[in-house]
């Protein structure tokens, strides 16, 4: 099926829905959620195919013969893994508060969810860990062209907007930048110095919330501060060594031919009722198999070695 945004998934699911008020709040509590696209597939992987060769194209002269071309694509598997979660709120507790408080209880917990696929959207290893998809520090490296060092002194330095300026034309129809938030702040700082941000902007969303963006691909950092660790602090060593204080830039291609998400089914919750054999908890089952596909080559571009400095031109 095409790709779409829980945000979009959500709105054509009934107002009364079990699913709809917790979908809206696992993706509202993340704006990577929120932008990413998901496509559907069936069986036990996702098969695509990515272009290695696009073949010959030359002029030819009168009377003579058509050249020939042949192009190459190499096919290729990501497979799903489910996140499955019951939501346990105390009968005690919607005894006391009614029906709403346990509505509200599940929404803070789905909260927890959707930092759990932020996280694993930036760090997931599954080297490390089989039981989560690959995130996007796995898939950006040197050797496949997706990373780029903003510099390579011991320690990093301070961010170049040429550095970014490089990242982003190395990447194939850019949609977003995802950093910290205190890189973000970054940013925000270099607006207010004219001979820096004039590619700044800081616009509102359809919420009313700011939306800052550098050459028009809007910032995306994550979850909002909360009693979890931030995405992307500094504490990534440098291309060139040195000590434990740089972050990375990661410019993405949020499409359906570029860096999107994949599930065998929509997210599903079931109301369990009043848990067994203590009867002391309601619980909802929420399910997910999903995933993480990275279509074409230049699909997202990593820019390291950034410190927690000033930006520069």
């Amino acid at each position: 099926m095409p790709a779409i945004t829980l945000p979009e998934y959500a709105k054509g699911l009934e107002k009364k829905s079990i699913e709809r008020p917790l979908i809206e709040t696992f993706a509202e509590h993340s704006d990577i959620v929120a932008a990413l696209p998901f496509s559907g597939f069936s069986g036990g992987s996702y098969e695509g195919y990515r272009e290695t060769d696009i073949g010959n194209a030359q002029f030819r002269a009168i009377n003579e013969g058509a050249s020939e071309s042949q192009g190459k694509i190499a096919p290729f598997q990501e497979t799903s893994f489910p996140i499955d979660t019951i939501l346990k709120v105390d009968k005690a507790i919607i005894r006391r508060h009614g029906p709403e408080r346990r509505a509200r209880e599940e929404a803070m917990q789905m909260k927890r969810q959707s930092t759990l696929f932020t996280d694993t959207f930036i760090n997931g290893d599954n080297k490390s860990n089989p039981k989560e998809f690959n995130g996007v520090k796995a898939r950006a490296t040197v050797a496949n062209g997706r990373r780029i060092h903003n510099s390579t002194a011991s320690g990093g330095a301070a961010l170049s907007l040429a550095a970014l300026d490089e990242a982003i034309d190395n990447t194939t129809n850019p949609t977003h930048l995802i950093m910290s938030r205190a890189l973000k702040r970054r940013f925000i700082g270099a607006m207010r110095d004219t001979t820096i941000g004039g590619y700044i902007s800081q616009t509102r969303d359809s919420m009313g919330r700011p939306v800052t963006s550098y050459n028009d691909l809007p910032i995306l950092t994550g979850y909002p501060k909360d009693r979890h660790s931030a995405i992307l602090p500094f504490n990534e060593v440098g291309s060139g060594g040195g000590a434990a204080q740089t972050t990375s830039i990661f410019v993405v291609s949020f499409t359906e031919e570029g860096l999107h998400g994949i599930q065998l089914t929509n997210i599903q919750a079931e109301d369990l009722g009043l848990l067994q054999p203590d009867n002391v908890f309601y619980g909802t089952n929420v399910s997910w198999d999903v995933g993480l596909v990275d279509d074409s080559d230049f699909c997202l571009t990593a820019l390291d070695s950034i410190t927690d400095a000033a930006i520069v031109k």
